[in-house]
């Protein structure tokens, strides 16, 4: 019996996959994926053609002789490649099995974590007094992080990276406002810069900050260390707006000098973008903020969905409406001046069309260590019982044997439910939540509160431009 391929048999009989997804673009451009699987693919449109005759079950052989009576194209080929993308299905399976077996596989995948980011929270201190911000809501009481401490937990780690023989890494450096423990931020960079090379793993960095003060040293070591360090500056919208949110210790606004400080950073050519929160203080002047940022020369946007702690701050939250249309307005802004434009609200979407998870890669693919030694999943999590406990001597060994309890515990709650997903009449497939979004709510972490907004970006994005969809995002997935 001929093989088609690995998995392909000439008397494999074959449909379409429940979870296909076929959008017409244009006369000349049909783009297909699958909702489980991704994989994102053009094609001529030609391919609705080709589809049709797998609307009912047709034997892979059949197929081919048929399409080939129609199109002059290698058509064992491009039926191998609809069953390797999963457009295409074996007969006997349904949507239900289909999406089981991928959860357990991909739940498999990630019984040890393929850590590609870490992020240092190095400072218990900040310059500014931000409303919101999500340190003033959990008791996180920490301190300004050790650096021997840190060169113990950054020692441990490259070494775990060289046995999952993982070759890239990303490291952050967060506060409250990491520029205040410079000494120990500079301490782990040249660390960790130091054992890449020992262990050949690119290694890049990444620093948030709010830009409020950028003395003579710290820039120029900024500026000297720009081919592997790049800046990410907060900002929420034009003066008026930013002002309202994001002030001093003072209760002075932030922005005049902020923007200042950015200006210095841009004319020094070190690789930097705008990280902002979508919130109605300033939903109503996107185009005019990034009119403002393309001026001085910024080339990336990152924006984030405001999530309220307090009953008080969620009457700033974005209504699910507000939200696509804020980020459909500004995905249209940055658009005009060719500048990439993301965020954690595109991670999923991303994930959705090229290669489909069902759950955020926090606690997956990155950790956070605080200065305390406790190990969390992401940064909103700092001083929750949502953690992996606290650093020490094996701890990168527990996480290798699959024995890390908190680890464990966080892959659990993401999955146990995810399979709930598939049930009823319209299965819940749209990416994820960030999982803090349920926390704060008293949730499952694994609820998708933001299934309604994710379909709709998955709309949308299908039809743009195929640079705006994939574009460079902060987290290496």
């Amino acid at each position: 019996m001929r093989m088609y391929s690995d998995k392909l048999q000439t008397d494999t009989v074959l449909k379409k996959s429940p979870f296909l997804v076929v959008n017409q673009i244009d006369n000349n451009e049909v783009r297909i994926y699958s909702k489980l699987h991704g994989n994102l693919s053009c094609f001529s449109p030609d391919i609705n053609e080709v589809l049709k005759f797998f609307e009912s079950p047709v034997a892979a052989d059949e197929a081919v002789h048929k399409i080939s009576k129609i199109y002059k194209c290698d058509s064992f080929g491009l039926i191998k490649e609809l069953y390797d993308k999963r457009f295409l299905v074996e007969e006997n399976k349904n949507g239900k099995d289909i999406f089981q077996e991928y959860v357990e596989k991909v739940r498999s995948k990630n019984k040890i974590p393929n850590i590609t980011k870490v992020t240092f929270l190095t400072s218990a201190k900040c310059n500014l007094a931000c409303k919101g911000c999500y340190h003033h809501f959990y008791d996180f009481k920490s301190n300004d992080m050790n650096n021997d401490f840190a060169s113990q937990f950054v020692e441990g780690l490259f070494t775990y990276l060289k046995k999952r023989e993982i070759t890239t890494l990303l490291i952050s450096f967060l506060g409250y406002e990491p520029l205040l423990n410079f000494k120990a931020l500079r301490g782990i960079y040249e660390n960790a810069d130091r054992m890449s090379k020992k262990y050949n793993i690119d290694t890049s960095f990444k620093l948030f900050t709010n830009a409020f003060k950028l003395n003579r040293k710290i820039f120029n070591w900024i500026r000297h260390n720009k081919s592997k360090l790049g800046i990410m500056v907060s900002l929420d919208g034009i003066e008026e707006d930013n002002d309202k949110r994001r002030v001093d210790l003072t209760g002075q606004g932030t922005y005049d000098r902020v923007v200042e400080n950015l200006k210095r950073i841009l004319a020094a050519d070190i690789k930097c973008r705008v990280i902002t929160v979508l919130s109605k203080l300033n939903i109503s002047n996107i185009e005019k903020f990034v009119d403002e940022m393309a001026a001085i020369g910024v080339k990336g946007i990152t924006a984030n969905i405001f999530c309220g702690h307090s009953e008080e701050e969620r009457q700033l939250e974005l209504t699910e409406t507000e939200k696509f249309e804020a980020l459909k307005r500004m995905e249209q802004a940055t658009e005009k001046y060719d500048m990439e434009f993301d965020g954690e609200w595109k991670f999923a979407v991303v994930q959705m069309i090229t290669g489909a998870y069902f759950s955020c890669p926090a606690g997956i693919k990155q950790l956070v260590l605080s200065a305390d030694g406790t190990i969390y999943p992401c940064q909103r999590f700092a001083g929750t019982n949502m953690n992996f406990g606290s650093y020490h001597e094996d701890f990168w060994q527990t996480i290798l044997d699959g024995q890390c309890e908190g680890y464990n515990r966080w892959t659990a709650a993401l999955y146990d439910r995810v399979a709930d997903r598939i049930k009823g009449d319209e299965a819940d497939l749209a990416g994820w939540s960030c999982p803090f979004v349920p926390f704060i709510r008293e949730q499952f972490i694994s609820m998708n509160f933001d299934r309604v907004l994710n379909e709709n970006l998955l709309d949308y994005y299908l039809t743009r431009p195929l640079n705006r969809i994939l574009s460079n995002s902060p987290i290496n997935y």
